[in-house]
């Protein structure tokens, strides 16, 4: 959590910096692994109307 007021430009951008490392070190989300590994499991079955 930040403290900022209006004035705080300076202190804003290092705790925007900041705050984009951290999350750039943990990495991609667990979550979207999970997404991903569900989407190539799913077939696409395609039908067409019987005559």
């Amino acid at each position: 959590m930040y403290w900022l007021s209006g004035g705080d430009a300076g202190k804003f951008v290092k705790s925007v910096e900041n705050a984009y490392e951290r999350v750039r070190k943990v990495g991609p989300s667990p979550l979207n692994l999970v997404q991903e590994e569900q989407k190539v499991k799913v077939k696409q079955v395609i039908t067409t109307p019987a005559e």
